[in-house]
């Protein structure tokens, strides 16, 4: 004959039970349950990579909160890329990144705004607060969110209508287009045929060794001695003629001073002249004057006797009968 199950100890397995359900979420789940959190929403330009759902986010360093999705779309209905994303999508491509800031970790830390007022979020805007990613650690590549005071930076918005959490506009690092000439970089460099470029220059190292063992190399090393001594003797003798030069000069220095003094008394001799000159012939001046007036004596001169000629020569026997004279 079986014996009746115990009501009283079958209720206390369903209350152990369920008190290890509760525990198991509270433990699995961080805590989650009794957190007070306010969702927030970046959009990213370029590449995440290195982010991860559950990597911190911090203010000036202080962790406040946590990434919980990374998306390629901030809905799930949402089309993946557009045609025009695609054409320019270094420019318009964003990722949304969804994080949670937790007011209990911001009260512990000891802020009094409150980041799930809608005022407040943009008060903090217009301030300049931005979302940038930093990085975390150089050897693993981890990345996280880092919320910073940047006064005066543009602040561009997306405000998709179909996502239900605070935004806050992000600001370019420079760093995800590093990680892209790095990536594009290393691609080059994997490409290379490094076996060709070694046996070229095994072969250029060939070449170098036989041109440096060659007959030819070997006589014009021989002769580089020789040359170097006639180069002597021509910089020796470079060396004479300017020291001669030098005393040569200074040997013709006082006549050439002489010569100068000579000249100089010259020119101003003759320019003395040049003055007198040209305070003779100057318009004006009486020799000028007398000049003019004896050379138009001498033009009326000249007509009379070029008339007296015309008429001898019409009258030649003038000159047997003389002038004719009215009454003789």
């Amino acid at each position: 004959m079986s014996r009746r199950a115990n009501p009283t100890l079958v209720g206390g397995f369903i209350l152990g039970g369920l008190a290890l359900t509760v525990a198991a979420i509270i433990l699995l789940g961080s805590g989650k349950l009794f957190k007070d959190t306010v969702k927030y929403i970046s959009w990213f330009e370029g590449s995440v990579n290195g982010l991860a759902v559950g990597a911190p986010v911090k203010f000036m360093g202080v962790r406040i909160g946590q990434v919980t999705a990374i998306r390629l779309r901030a809905a799930e209905d949402q089309p993946l890329i557009t045609a025009q994303e695609f054409e320019n999508w270094e420019e318009n491509l964003r990722i949304p990144v969804f994080y949670e800031l937790d007011r209990d970790l911001l009260r512990k830390e000891g802020t009094m705004a409150d980041v799930g007022d809608s005022a407040t979020v943009y008060a903090m805007v217009e301030g300049g607060m931005r979302a940038e990613l930093s990085v975390e650690s150089i050897l693993t590549g981890r990345k996280y969110i880092s919320l910073a005071v940047h006064p005066g930076s543009p602040a561009e918005l997306v405000n998709d209508p179909d996502v239900d959490a605070m935004e806050l506009p992000t600001i370019s690092t420079g760093l995800e287009w590093l990680e892209r000439d790095v990536q594009n970089l290393m691609a080059k460099l994997t490409s290379l045929d490094v076996e060709g470029l070694v046996e070229s220059i095994a072969g250029a190292a060939d070449e170098i060794g036989d041109l440096a063992s060659s007959r030819a190399t070997r006589e014009a090393l021989a002769d580089i001695p020789g040359t170097l001594a006639e180069m002597r003797v021509t910089l020796q003798s470079f060396q004479h003629l300017a020291a001669s030069a030098d005393s040569t000069m200074v040997s013709l220095r006082p006549t050439i001073d002489e010569s100068s003094e000579d000249l100089q008394a010259a020119a101003e001799q003759l320019e003395g002249t040049l003055r007198n000159l040209s305070a003779v012939i100057e318009p004006g001046s009486p020799l000028l004057t007398n000049l003019e007036k004896s050379l138009s004596e001498i033009a009326f001169a000249a007509a009379a006797f070029a008339e007296l000629a015309d008429y001898l020569q019409q009258n030649p026997s003038v000159l047997l009968r003389g002038k004719k004279v009215e009454g003789n």
